[in-house]
C-alpha cells in the first residue's frame, strides 16, 4: 500500500480535486438560469400527451384544489393523474414497471414524468417561456 501513497504526486491531488470542483459548474449555471426564468408573473403548466399528441394542459400556479382523472393510451393503459397544491403526479398506472408512480410529484419547470409503456409524458413548463428557452436539469 505504501507503494501506491509514493506514485501519487502533489499536483496529481490538486488536478484531480480541480476536475471534481469543475464538475459541478454545470449544475450551478443551469439552477441560475432556470431560477432566473421562474418570476412572479409566470405561470407554470403542467402538459399531458400521450404518444406525442396533447390531451390536456393544467394551470398549476394558484391551483389549490385536489383534482384527479384518469388518461387512457388506447391500448388498455391506464394512468390515474392527481393534481393537488401546485403539484402534479401519477398516483397509480397499470404498467408493469411503476417508474412514473415512483416519481413522485413534480412542480418546476422543466421537470417530467415519463411513463413508457403507456407512452404517456407529463411536462411542466412555464408560460412566459418558448419551447426552444428550456432548461432541463436534474
Amino acid at each position: 500500500m505504501k507503494s501506491y501513497y509514493k506514485m501519487i504526486k502533489r499536483w496529481d491531488i490538486i488536478v484531480v480535486f480541480s476536475l471534481v470542483l469543475l464538475s459541478f459548474i454545470p449544475f450551478f449555471i443551469f439552477t441560475y438560469i432556470q431560477s432566473d426564468r421562474e418570476t412572479a408573473t409566470s405561470v407554470n403548466v403542467a402538459v399531458i400527451s400521450v404518444d406525442g399528441k396533447e390531451v390536456k394542459r393544467i394551470t398549476l400556479s394558484d391551483n389549490q384544489k385536489t383534482h384527479i382523472f384518469d388518461i387512457h393510451d388506447g391500448d388498455g393503459g391506464v394512468n390515474t393523474i392527481e393534481v393537488k397544491d401546485n403539484k402534479i403526479r401519477i398516483k397509480s398506472a397499470n404498467c408493469s414497471d411503476q417508474v412514473c408512480v415512483l416519481t413522485g410529484f413534480i412542480k418546476k419547470p422543466g421537470e417530467t414524468i415519463v411513463c413508457l409503456p403507456h407512452k404517456v409524458l407529463i411536462e411542466i413548463v412555464s408560460e412566459n417561456q418558448t419551447s426552444d428557452e428550456m432548461i432541463i436539469s436534474s
